[in-house]
């Protein structure tokens, strides 16, 4: 892994300036992938697409932030502070920008920021990915708010009409959603619609919990 400039970028909502790491070069070696389709990939690592301001609170696509610079990349000289082409300090005392919990992703969606299908198609996933987050690691359930499990359910039953029109991957997904939402038969029969060689270890593991009656997210073995 190569990591390139820091970016700067402003708050679409108050302007307030953060920073995210870029890559010249990354790999996926050591890379996760859970049942929910979400991957880890410690030498692959990247901002995440929806971000929260550390100043007014509000959520933005990080797309839409405007770019203001860069800082230098790893390993580089900075330039001193007297130097008239050194960045501004605000630029090195702006906060990464932090992905949103569960809960603000929910807000989120109800507050309208996504503009079309596929925009809310990706804040329902990123919601359902935070949600599961809790349980990547743990062999049983962890305790929940009541609340949030009502608004995860919603969202699951809302995400699952947007998982048309992608093929095998959607069916997977939708097998996936079912599986969690309880709905053993259902999950089993989107599953069975799968066809590509390539999804066939992670829908035969993804059946087998559907099987079995785990409704928890769980890691793919590809090994």
């Amino acid at each position: 892994m190569l990591p390139g400039p820091d970016q700067i970028v402003a708050c679409p909502l108050c302007h307030t300036l953060a920073k995210y790491a870029t890559l010249l070069s990354g790999n996926t070696f050591g890379a996760r992938v859970w049942t929910d389709g979400k991957q880890e990939a410690p030498m692959l690592p990247r901002p995440p697409a929806v971000v929260k301001c550390a100043s007014c609170g509000g959520c933005y696509w990080l797309a839409d932030a405007e770019k203001i610079g860069e800082l230098d990349a790893w390993g580089e000289e900075p330039l001193a502070a007297d130097d008239p082409m050194a960045p501004p300090e605000s630029w090195y005392a702006a906060e990464y920008v932090a992905e949103p919990s569960e809960a603000e992703y929910y807000a989120a969606i109800r507050s309208g920021l996504a503009q079309d299908p596929q925009q809310e198609r990706a804040l329902r996933i990123f919601a359902w990915w935070r949600s599961n987050d809790l349980h990547r690691d743990v062999d049983e359930e962890q305790i929940a708010d009541p609340a949030s499990r009502s608004e995860r359910e919603e969202n699951l039953l809302a995400l699952l009409p947007l998982l048309v029109g992608d093929g095998d991957q959607d069916h997977v997904m939708r097998g996936e959603v079912l599986r969690e939402l309880g709905r053993w038969n259902e999950a089993d029969d989107a599953l069975r619609q799968v066809t590509s060689p390539e999804l066939a270890a992670a829908v035969e593991q993804i059946r087998s919990l559907c099987h079995a009656g785990v409704s928890l997210v769980r890691e793919l073995d590809f090994g």
